[in-house]
């Protein structure tokens, strides 16, 4: 724990757009070197960060799309994602459940969300994976204190986190002509990633107006 607090606070400085630029030359050559290395060392980052929710995701992907592709770096990023949010999920499960259930009830209005979570779990955690800039963490906790299905959460997260997911290595793959983020993150995509996040949702929009006809 103390290692990956210490990798936090330099990360904030050094693991930027810049500096990834600045080093890519130097990191493809070493990729190219030690390329299974490199991947296992970075899918193991990838699985702890988010495991203990550090906020490194979005720049990992984008590491990743720069050195291993557009196509290699997605599918990686995906996977290691997937299974360090069910880690994660776990240790709240069975470790801080009681604690977190103690913050929840504290708020009645995140007890409301909860119970609502827990009658559509898939199209609330699609919803959250969808939805741009949702951190991993919030889905992963509410995920630990419902009792969804460790194989259906791992599905669900391996399809909610491919679109973003896709989106950073894309900006990976292309680091070396694009300034920051923003030119490829367009409005079109995310308004594309807010559209899937609201079809998502449309089995409660269903149920709510068939609840209500009724009445």
């Amino acid at each position: 724990m103390v290692l990956l607090l210490l990798i936090f606070a330099a990360g904030r400085h050094w693991l930027s757009l810049d500096n990834l630029r600045s080093h890519r030359d130097a990191l493809l050559q070493f990729v190219n070197a030690h390329y299974w290395g490199s991947m296992v060392a970075l899918g193991l980052f990838t699985i702890v960060q988010t495991a203990v929710s550090l906020p490194f995701s979005p720049f990992l992907v984008i590491l990743g799309g720069m050195v291993f592709g557009l196509w290699v770096g997605t599918v990686y990023k995906v996977i290691t994602t997937s299974i360090g949010s069910l880690l994660a999920l776990l240790i709240v499960r069975y470790v801080f459940k009681d604690f977190a259930r103690r913050q929840v009830k504290k708020h009645p209005k995140a007890e409301k969300v909860l119970g609502s979570f827990k009658k559509h779990p898939n199209s609330y955690l699609l919803f959250l994976r969808f939805e741009p800039g949702m951190p991993l963490w919030v889905a992963n906790i509410v995920c630990g204190l419902t009792d969804i299905g460790l194989w259906r959460f791992f599905l669900l997260t391996l399809v909610g986190v491919t679109p973003d997911t896709f989106v950073f290595a894309n900006v990976g793959a292309n680091i070396a002509r694009v300034n920051s983020v923003h030119e490829l993150l367009s409005p079109g995509i995310i308004a594309a990633l807010v559209l899937l996040a609201a079809m998502a949702l449309i089995p409660v929009a269903v149920e709510w107006w068939r609840k209500r006809k009724r009445a």
